[in-house]
């Protein structure tokens, strides 16, 4: 798959609020799940255009023009296979990410992954100290023509490591002490299964105003083709 030339201005596109982050996967292996009903192009609430496509058939395509798969990227196809390119157009700044769909208990997650960092306004010095880390977003497909995505935010996960509700290897990162999480996928997955039959309140955003809230997103299809 091509990927020279993706711009990723960081979250700052996606979110002015903190979502929490992982320097592993959210998923297992077993759990990925891909659905066919998030492909397309989309149009969210604060205007910003997504396009969405299987990355198996973006090699495809490659294929199709001649291009020939190194071993890296026949390892990277190999890995992500189930998974969506996610090409994010907003305020004419894009970012390209992974997603690798994922269930629990038949709720759909994505799991988010920042494809490539450049950007002209960022130092190169300072690109090299940036980590690709994940995020964690509860897919809701409410119709054909209507998706929701929202993040896992640090605020309720905050609160629970306050209390000494959750034990979750983590860690306080930075000047701002961002939540990083570092425990194994098999960990994080369990916790999202616990977290899911908690009553936590507000846990995914539920009493957010759609509309304001930066890591809630309603997306609607439109009529261009992918």
């Amino acid at each position: 798959m091509k990927t020279k030339g993706i711009i990723l201005i960081l979250t700052v596109l996606l979110f002015s609020s903190c979502i929490v982050k992982s320097l592993q996967p959210f998923y297992i292996k077993d759990s990925l799940s891909f659905n066919k009903a998030l492909l397309g192009n989309w149009t969210d609430n604060k205007k910003g255009q997504w396009t969405v496509e299987a990355i198996k058939d973006k090699f495809e395509e490659d294929r199709k023009e001649g291009v020939e798969l190194s071993e890296e990227d026949l390892l990277f196809l190999d890995t992500y296979k189930k998974g969506y390119y996610i090409k994010l157009v907003s305020k004419e700044k894009e970012a390209g990410f992974i997603a690798m769909p994922f269930l629990i208990n038949e709720q759909y997650f994505l799991d988010f992954i920042p494809l490539e960092i450049e950007d002209d306004e960022i130092n190169s010095l300072a690109a090299q100290h940036l980590l690709k880390t994940h995020s964690v977003a509860k897919l809701d497909i409410e119709s054909d023509t209507k998706v929701s995505f929202s993040w896992l935010s640090e605020k309720p996960i905050g609160q629970l490591f306050d209390e000494n509700q959750i034990r979750l290897k983590h860690e306080k990162i930075g000047i701002e002490e961002d939540l990083l999480l570092t425990a194994s996928s098999k960990e994080l997955y369990a916790f999202l299964d616990k977290f899911m039959k908690s009553n936590v309140k507000n846990k995914w955003g539920e009493d957010t105003n759609k509309k304001t809230s930066s890591d809630r997103f309603t997306l609607t299809r439109t009529n261009a083709k992918p």
